[in-house]
């Protein structure tokens, strides 16, 4: 199995199992934390099945524990080669099927799939799958039901919601203008905001940063509640959650009311920042941000919100001691490095952002993995086969000609 294969499962092991490795919970808590997320269904990375059992997440809990991110990599099967009762194929069909219509009886599920068999589906097969995999009537029903329950954290840090908003029109540093893209995160249950921003672009490397600067600021979060956009979902990210113990939680399809707080924020954010700004007077960036932090510091951050009673600065100050914080030895700039392989050319150099950097000659035709800060180029770390290789140098190509002078 390929290193990035592997990763992939790894990471989505991670966030299965983080609500059980986040805290020392007791045995009985555990097991009951453990059949929830066995309860549910998932979109399995490399694999048709759509459940896990209680006992593999506890393994994997343990392993965990024991050895860290690495020992959720997936082992060689050890039935490999033998038949199993329900092929991909036909497991996918009767998933489908299910989902479409839950009260589809197990008798009409097995008359729609007799023109598609090779063999014979017995109905006990079927009916152990359905059960295995959560597609009984009443699973499919309970599921959706719960779906749209009211959700509240009971602590600060406890979940932090994430989410981009439309900005106003600035200075270009150029000259002309540009608009820009407010990111921010929002505690749950204090409605505080760990860290907000306005970015020349809505890209993974904005969100990235502003997570980076709110973790600097408020702590750690144990969830990261947000959407299934595709930056919000990459690989970066839920390296970073599996190495920094947060739990990424993506909100149901079709289901944008679980993000009602921070929409009611970004609703403040026009109706009482951006009204204000003066239409006429066009900002740079910088002093656009300047005065968005000026507002939630002595606004937003300070004013008795209606549904708690209290401001949301004091009512995160209320479990203050309960925040997590990184190590101490942690580097965050290098936690939050985007990692990235490249091919080393013939001439030592590979390319990285439309730039062109030099790496050692020994690596001279072999593929590398480049970690590096998106929005600083000036310190790119090189390893090949997991191991360190030293710094890339940008290349300067006047430099480069004095040498064969």
């Amino acid at each position: 199995m390929n290193d990035d294969k592997a990763e992939t499962i790894a990471l989505f092991r991670y966030g299965l199992i983080a609500p059980l490795v986040l805290e020392i919970l007791p045995r009985g808590e555990l097991t009951r934390r453990a059949q929830e997320v066995a309860s549910r269904l998932y979109d399995i990375p490399h694999s048709t099945r759509r459940q896990v059992s209680v006992d593999t997440l506890l393994e994997w809990t343990l392993r965990y524990r024991r050895n860290g991110l690495t020992a959720l990599t997936p082992q060689p099967r050890q039935d490999r080669g033998q038949t199993r009762a329900v092929a991909p194929e036909t497991a996918a069909l009767i998933e489908r099927l299910k989902r479409e219509n839950p009260h589809r009886t197990g008798a009409a599920l097995l008359r729609e799939l007799a023109p598609t068999q090779t063999g014979t589906l017995s109905a006990s097969t079927l009916y152990r799958f359905l059960r295995a995999r959560g597609l009984t009537q009443r699973q499919l029903l309970l599921d959706q039901a719960t779906a749209h329950k009211k959700y509240e954290a009971e602590f600060a840090n406890q979940t932090w919601q994430s989410d981009m908003l439309f900005g106003p029109w600035v200075q270009r540093a150029g000259g002309g203008k540009m608009q820009v893209f407010l990111q921010a995160t929002l505690d749950d249950a204090s409605r505080l905001i760990p860290h907000a921003e306005f970015y020349p672009n809505q890209g993974l490397d904005s969100f990235l940063d502003c997570l980076r600067q709110a973790i600097a600021a408020r702590g750690l979060p144990t969830r990261l509640y947000m959407d299934n956009a595709k930056i919000y979902r990459s690989p970066q990210l839920a390296r970073i959650a599996a190495s920094s113990g947060i739990l990424i939680i993506h909100t149901p399809p079709y289901q944008p009311e679980g993000r009602g707080k921070i929409e009611r924020f970004f609703r403040s954010v026009r109706e009482q920042f951006l009204n204000s700004l003066d239409p006429k007077a066009l900002l740079s960036l910088e002093q656009l941000n300047e005065r968005l932090w000026h507002w939630l510091d002595t606004v937003y951050h300070r004013h008795e919100h209606s549904a708690l009673r209290t401001t949301p600065l004091v009512r995160w100050q209320r479990d203050i001691e309960r925040v997590r914080q990184l190590p101490p030895a942690t580097d965050m700039r290098r936690l939050f490095f985007h990692r990235v392989d490249r091919l080393v050319r013939r001439d030592s150099t590979f390319l990285l952002r439309n730039r062109f950097f030099e790496a050692p000659p020994q690596l001279a035709g072999k593929r590398i993995e480049v970690r590096f800060d998106p929005l600083d180029l000036a310190h790119v770390e090189i390893y090949c086969d997991g191991k360190p290789e030293g710094a890339a140098r940008l290349v300067d190509a006047v430099v480069n000609g004095r040498t064969y002078q």
